[in-house]
């Protein structure tokens, strides 16, 4: 019998699953072994319990594994790869294939098959990708260059905007829950945080800007709607690029994953409304994609 390891690496954890050719036997989560989150000792670290625990939960040695395969973000920095085989294949045997994290979360919806998957997690990235399996992306370009209605850049727009309705005499409760959470006594601390070097990781923040939306705070609320209909026009265009790219293909449905799109309804309905509004007879799938499906999906399959 075959043994397949399906990873979602992600930037604060990490989701794996062990599986035979039919089912899951094991699974379990842990910290994140991403190169630009974490040191080489953490990210080793968090493999190790990871996998520990999966051959404790299925009482498999993992050196009979045949195949692995990871979804990670940061595949346009060469290290990535190479990073993971390396921390994978001192736990366990088999080859280990590494792609895209948005790869696995669209097969998990799409496997093998045209789609878009909209990812809104720590960052943010749509995939586009057609029958023949041409891909390409529409954004994706790191915290400081893109990652719109992302948990970082709700954070960080977030705090902005709040400055600036602070300069407007407009009211917000951001401000107020941010030098709490930064243990800042005024206004000239918070910014001095702010603007640290290296940057704070904003996307802490993003749970307060959701809090203030949810008491109806009129800047929270509107910063994750513009959010939300930010990722929303991406993935329009990615699927107005996939039907000129095959003109007489079916129309290709939506996909989503990420704990901002699965977690906040302002941020998703914003989304899907706007894709609706420009594709209104497009599918957008209604529960959130499981990316170590679509990793294990590719283990079994072997697919680079």
């Amino acid at each position: 019998m075959a043994f397949y390891l399906g990873f979602d690496a992600g930037g604060t954890k990490t989701d794996c699953a062990l599986a035979d050719e039919t089912q899951i036997i094991a699974r379990t989560q842990n910290g994140s072994i991403k190169p630009l989150r974490v040191t080489a000792a953490q990210a080793e670290a968090n493999m190790r319990a990871l996998l520990e625990d999966i051959a404790r939960q299925s009482g498999i040695d993992l050196k009979k594994v045949a195949v692995s395969c990871v979804g990670t973000a940061g595949l346009r920095l060469p290290q990535t790869k190479e990073w993971m085989q390396q921390i994978i294949s001192r736990h366990a045997g088999g080859e280990i294939l590494v792609v895209g994290d948005e790869t696995t979360a669209l097969d998990a919806a799409f496997p093998g098959q045209a789609g878009v998957l909209v990812i809104g997690g720590t960052g943010s990235n749509i995939l586009g990708r057609t029958s023949t399996g041409e891909t390409f992306n529409v954004g994706g370009w790191g915290p400081a260059l893109g990652d719109e209605g992302s948990g970082y850049w709700i954070g960080h727009e977030g705090l902005k905007m709040a400055l600036r309705a602070h300069d407007f005499q407009q009211p917000t409760m951001i401000l107020d829950k941010v030098m709490r959470f930064w243990k800042a006594d005024n206004l000239g601390e918070v910014t001095n945080i702010g603007n640290e070097t290296p940057l704070p990781d904003f996307s802490q923040l993003a749970p307060l800007i959701v809090e203030c939306a949810e008491q109806g705070d009129a800047v929270a609320l509107e910063i994750l709607h513009l959010g939300g209909h930010m990722l929303g026009e991406n993935a329009a265009h990615a699927v107005h690029r996939l039907r000129a790219l095959e003109p007489d293909a079916p129309m290709p449905g939506v996909a989503y994953v990420g704990g901002i799109l699965k977690g906040v309804a302002f941020v998703r309905e914003s989304m899907t409304d706007t894709i609706h509004r420009s594709l209104p007879t497009v599918k957008v799938l209604p529960e959130a994609v499981d990316p170590v499906i679509g990793a294990l999906w590719r283990a079994r399959n072997g697919v680079q």
